[in-house]
């Protein structure tokens, strides 16, 4: 994976009350993703969000994540449907708040904060990140199986048993 292929980001200067967006790629970020995901073809990929401002300069981004993609089976190679539907939740703190948690006991069960990059959330990117984590790892259609036959045994041969063969010829010839 390299550079995320949705630049989607929010101005966190513009939000003051909980505002509410709809995202959705457009035919070249389609492809960008499908790159970002290494996927066969990801025909549609849209976002419902709610931001929410928090004190401290923080801000909760609630949202759903509807997606359509084709990945490549690993077993055939053969195209394999996937629709994603995540519902997630996610906070949004500036960077120096989150340096300054790292210094706190941090439970592993709460996520931890996205960072604010100069004044801005990086949707997009946190919107591709959780797709990526949401597709099938070993994509495969129902029914796929691997069926492989491991080729016949071949005897052994030891250095031994080769004297031995050795040692019964010339036994044989004397």
């Amino acid at each position: 994976m390299s550079t995320p292929p949705l630049q989607w980001s929010i101005d966190v200067h513009s939000v003051h009350a909980p505002l509410n967006l709809s995202c959705e790629a457009d035919k070249r970020e389609l492809e960008a993703i499908e790159r970002y995901v290494e996927a066969e073809e990801v025909t549609s990929f849209k976002s419902e969000l709610r931001i929410a401002p928090l004190p401290a300069g923080k801000f909760k981004v609630t949202g759903r994540l509807k997606a359509e993609a084709v990945q490549a089976s690993v077993v055939d190679l053969s195209a394999v449907p996937a629709a994603i539907d995540e519902t997630f939740t996610v906070e949004f703190w500036p960077q120096e708040l989150i340096e300054d948690r790292s210094e706190e006991a941090v439970s592993f069960e709460d996520d931890p904060p996205e960072p604010i990059v100069a004044g801005r959330i990086a949707i997009g990117e946190f919107l591709c990140e959780l797709f990526s984590v949401s597709l099938d790892p070993y994509p495969r259609n129902e029914g796929d199986s691997f069926s492989w036959e491991p080729a016949e045994k071949e005897p052994r041969v030891t250095p031994f048993a080769e004297l031995a063969r050795l040692r019964q010829k010339k036994s044989g010839e004397g």
